[in-house]
């Protein structure tokens, strides 16, 4: 008897236990508050299905909240309760908004002042994009990469997320996301030009796409006419493209806005050289070394248009035969050689004696000095350029 007498008291109990749980967004807030992110989860989750409450903007504000939290957790027991928990937080934002009608959503802090959503998602933005700085700083460039993105998730017309994550990609060699992160960048109101710069350097470089890279420096060109580095840029693409006639117009512009500017005196001079126009191009480099005699490279092609003749006449030499007169002449082309060469000589002596950067530039001036030195008999000057050949791992006996 006792024991069905304890049966029913024990009923009433174990059917209370067992009514569902009513959903409550108070309680939301509470958990979430207190750090109790299992609970306010599961109470969230529980409110979506609510036929009342699942119409409430309030609703997807709190799961915004909620899910937000647990992307940006540090505790391993609220990591794993949830897959993709930002992309929820994002989507459930955008329907709180879409449900609030312009309505402004907000909870108190500890003191009693309202934080607005707008407030907590810039909080929660710049989380991420320290967290990607931290990242990058560290070189890890993939992690750094994926906290940017979230930052784009979070405000997607955050310009600075763009601009960090293009720079992410490119360091990790991902040279293709790295332009399309620079283009969002640019699509959302960027307004730096170094963004150009980047897409410009970059489809000329690692992508090897000198046509878009000509484009964009045109795009650039165009959006900044004040600035002195695109039309550079726009000038050294039409020269790689061998687009001549185009860069020769695009020059004598420039030089013309910047006379004092020895890089585009070079550059014209170098187009100039390539449309054979020798004298013009060596009024171009010397222009550019009048601005400055230490300009190794203008004093190089400099020196290569005087060596053009010599090559001419040393071809004519080796194409003639055995005859008498092949021989007579062989003798005129001699002596003229000799002249060829006195006069390339002074610009060769004068580029070997700049500072030379590039190793293989050196070697290819003391070659031609060498063999301007033997052919002139100039045996002292050729021995001691030969065993600077030989210094620099070069033997040409």
């Amino acid at each position: 008897m006792k024991k069905v007498i304890l049966i029913l008291l024990l009923a009433p109990a174990l059917a209370f236990a067992q009514k569902p749980v009513k959903p409550n967004l108070n309680k939301v807030l509470n958990f979430w508050k207190d750090g109790k992110l299992k609970e306010a989860k599961e109470m969230i989750d529980l409110a979506e299905t609510d036929p009342k409450l699942s119409l409430d903007g309030k609703t997807y504000y709190y799961k915004g909240l909620v899910y937000a939290s647990l992307d940006t957790t540090s505790n391993p027991a609220f990591q794993s309760l949830a897959q993709e928990p930002l992309k929820t937080a994002v989507a459930a934002f955008t329907k709180a908004d879409e449900l609030g009608k312009g309505k402004g959503y907000f909870i108190q802090d500890a003191s009693g002042f309202p934080v607005m959503k707008e407030q907590q998602i810039l909080v929660l933005a710049d989380y991420y994009l320290r967290k990607g700085a931290s990242a990058y700083q560290e070189e890890d460039f993939t992690a750094a990469v994926a906290d940017f993105k979230k930052t784009q998730a979070v405000l997607p017309a955050d310009t600075t997320a763009y601009f960090y994550a293009g720079y992410a990609y490119y360091q990790n060699e991902e040279y293709a996301q790295a332009i399309e992160e620079f283009k969002g960048y640019l699509n959302n109101g960027g307004a730096s030009a170094d963004a150009y710069s980047l897409i410009i350097n970059t489809y000329g470089g690692a992508l090897e796409n000198k046509e878009e890279a000509l484009a964009w420096a045109g795009k650039a060109k165009a959006k900044y006419p004040t600035n002195t580095e695109f039309p550079k840029q726009e000038i050294g693409l039409l020269i790689d493209l061998n687009k001549i006639d185009d860069a020769k117009s695009g020059l004598e512009s420039a030089v013309a806005k910047e006379p004092n500017n020895k890089v585009l005196h070079f550059y014209l001079g170098y187009v100039n050289s390539k449309l054979e126009k020798w004298e013009e191009a060596k009024g171009n480099y010397n222009a550019a070394l009048k601005l400055d005699p230490d300009y190794f490279d203008a004093q190089y092609y400099l020196a290569q248009i005087y060596l053009i003749d010599a090559e001419k006449v040393k071809k004519d030499m080796n194409n003639l035969g055995i005859s008498k007169e092949d021989q007579k002449k062989k003798l005129e082309l001699d002596q003229l050689l000799v002249q060829k060469y006195k006069a390339a000589l002074p610009y060769w002596e004068k580029a070997n004696a700049m500072k030379i950067e590039d190793n293989n530039s050196r070697i290819e001036v003391l070659d031609k000095l060498s063999i301007m030195y033997y052919y002139l008999g100039e045996d002292a000057k050729a021995a001691a350029v030969e065993k600077k050949l030989k210094e620099l791992g070069v033997d040409n006996n």
